[in-house]
């Protein structure tokens, strides 16, 4: 019996329009999937764009520190400076050439330490010395260099970036104050390109360009200096400092992949919308097949005015393999889409097969900053800095006649030993030098790490005590420890990734091997786990990954290692441990999994496969063998352990 024609029309337009919708539905639930992930990792990149900005901009202010202690704060200079502070303006004049024969060596030097910039000013915030354009001096600073204006004002350091009336750079503005006198303040600033080898030493594969804006930098220039400037080619607003690479210290040139992806971003939106918006981002930009991520770090101007943008560029492999999973992911679904379409219209061509169809279709649907203190042969202190006490909370006369081992210093985990036993008080038994790190505590009970240098301090060939810098690196090592975390863990489960078990297990074998001591290895794989995350989400599937592993945890020593290996499986390294123990923790983490239920999931399972190290094994061949008896174990039935025969 053949349809009539008005109701087969209706049929093929049904048939079309229903499978339509369940495409764009599909469609959009794997754009999202794809979108999801790549936030994820743009938002990773942007973090680790800030935290190497971090730590590369703070490793610099501290050598800027380190700078000024040891070249400014002479007597000499100091002599000049209150000189010209005290003289008339033809004073002034000379002190100013004495100055720049005194410090022009210096200069050279911190030129070649990729120091752009030595300017001292005077205490009314006027030029006094620019070593990089002597011949501009006397004009006042105000309206155009906040950082000096807060510097003299605070009498305190000022560190950030900032534009000028010469050049932009990183600021690091110290106050002069020598005998209470306030002299006035100098700036050792440093240019992008200083950063950049530091990030660059970080990443090297990463591509780095720094964006002025036009409003805030071009009022400040003087005019010979805006010839350096160039509109960028992202928009007029926006500046690049030497295009033609003429400055000794212009950074070199984008590599052509990445001067093309720059290219690319005057007309990406995402990319306009992460500018305007004046915040750290990363967006990613495709080309030629590649795909690219561009970062965004904001940098403002000490007085908070937004200034400049960092850009970063690196190719991310990540995203490329995200986009080819989607591709092919939507070009399955497009190919189980018309062919559930055209399985449903060749079932409703026939009324004797409607329900069939109907059915099938329901199926488809539903699936210097430096301390220093000097102490005498007792380990007395005798003299203190005023940044040492800033650093460690303590009043000099707190400090002065105590014995800095007893007062402040810790050792390793934060105790206390005897003083002939201090590294730093035995330069003065041992007439030798020591550099290390070491543990200082403040007044208020605060642990810091500190780098410390000590040595010995003569008299007639005589030890007479000694002298200590230190400074705080406190956040530094939070930052390396920060860094070190994200290396060797797993960001959704807490714990450890691929990458540090492999480094772990080779290591355990090393020991084995030389001790003659096996250990065991617990491979495990979550049954059926696509079906949680298809029938539930990922975000469902997150939990379930997560409830295993508090299951693990409870159950394991903390010698154990514990590590995800990929997707849903996980491994559990175990130091000392015999076939038979480990076997039997496999059974009752077994029993534990059927046992426990997770709410709006139910109970979950898992197969365990379990080997034992033996002589000459390496990291690969003791992995598959778990993994094969785990493959065993899912052959059986799932829900099991298979273990090695004794």
């Amino acid at each position: 019996m053949k349809l009539p024609d008005r109701l087969y029309k209706r049929i093929c337009w049904g048939v079309c329009l229903l499978s339509l919708a369940f495409w764009s539905c599909g469609a959009a639930y794997l754009r999202h999937e794809r979108d999801t992930q790549e936030k994820l990792q743009l938002a990773g990149q942007t973090h680790a764009q800030e935290v190497a900005w971090q730590a590369v901009t703070t490793a610099h202010r501290i050598a800027m520190q380190a700078y000024f202690d040891s070249y400014i704060m002479q007597p000499e200079v100091l002599d000049i400076l209150q000189a010209a502070t005290t003289g008339d303006r033809n004073q002034q004049a000379i002190e100013r050439v004495r100055l720049y024969r005194k410090l022009s060596p210096v200069y050279e030097q911190f030129r070649q330490r990729d120091v752009r910039q030595l300017h001292f000013h005077t205490p009314d915030n006027r030029s006094f010395l620019r070593f990089h354009s002597p011949h501009n001096s006397g004009d006042s600073l105000v309206a155009s260099r906040p950082s000096v204006v807060e510097a003299n004002r605070t009498r305190k350091p000022v560190f950030g970036f900032e534009t000028g009336r010469v050049i932009i750079g990183f600021r690091n503005v110290f106050p002069i104050v020598w005998q209470g006198q306030h002299l006035g303040s100098v700036e050792l600033s440093q240019p992008f390109e200083a950063v950049r080898k530091g990030l660059h030493d970080l990443d090297a594969a990463k591509d780095y360009l720094l964006l002025l804006k036009s409003s805030v930098l071009l009022p400040k220039l003087f005019d010979e200096h805006k010839k350096n400037y160039a509109p960028s080619l992202i928009s007029q607003d926006w500046l690049v400092e030497d295009p033609q690479r003429e400055l000794p210290d212009s950074p070199p040139p984008l590599s052509p992949v990445s001067q093309e992806v720059y290219k690319l971003l005057k007309t990406d939106q995402g990319f306009q919308a992460a500018l305007a918006a004046g915040k750290p981002a990363s967006v990613a930009i495709s080309h030629v097949g590649q795909v690219f991520q561009v970062s965004l770090v904001p940098l403002h101007d000490t007085d908070g005015a937004a200034s400049a943008v960092m850009l970063t560029f690196v190719r991310t492999p990540e995203l490329e393999s995200l986009y080819a999973s989607h591709r092919t992911n939507l070009l399955v679904f497009t190919i189980m889409t018309l062919f559930g379409g055209t399985a449903l219209y060749l079932f409703l061509s026939s009324m004797q097969t409607v329900l069939e169809q109907e059915q099938r279709l329901a199926l488809i649907t539903s699936n210097i900053a430096d301390g220093i203190y000097v102490m005498d042969g007792q380990g007395r202190i005798t003299f203190v800095n005023e940044r040492a006490t800033e650093i460690l909370g303590f009043a000099p006369d707190e400090l002065n006649g105590q014995i800095a081992h007893d007062l402040f210093h810790r050792h390793a985990g934060g105790n206390q030993t005897v003083l002939e036993e201090c590294p730093i008080y035995r330069v003065i038994q041992t007439r030798g030098r020591y550099e290390g790190e070491e543990q200082f505590i403040q007044k208020n009970g605060d642990l810091l790490m500190v780098e410390v240098a000590s040595q010995p301090m003569l008299k007639s060939g005589r030890i007479i005590g000694s002298v200590t810098v230190f400074r705080d690196i406190t956040e530094r090592k939070q930052l390396e420890e920060q860094l070190r975390l994200l290396s060797i863990t797993d960001p959704l489960t807490g714990v450890y990734n691929r990458r540090f078990l492999q480094e772990t297990l080779l290591k355990e074998l090393c020991r084995a091997e030389r001790h003659g001591e096996p250990f065991s290895l617990i491979m495990l794989d979550i049954d059926h786990f696509k079906q949680v995350n298809d029938r539930y989400g990922h975000d469902v599937g997150d939990q379930v990954l997560r409830h295993l592993v508090k299951l693990i945890q409870k159950r394991i020593r903390s010698s154990d290692c514990l590590a995800r290996w990929g997707g849903e499986e996980f491994i559990v390294l175990l130091p000392h441990t015999g076939l038979l123990a480990a076997a039997a923790l496999a059974e009752t983490l077994l029993e534990d999994l059927r046992v426990s239920e997770l709410k709006g999931v139910g109970c979950v399972t898992a197969s365990f496969g379990v080997a034992v190290s033996r002589p000459g094994d390496t990291v690969e061949q003791l992995g598959q063998r778990a993994d094969a008896l785990m493959y065993l174990a899912k052959q059986a039935g799932r829900n099991c352990v298979r273990a090695e025969s004794v």
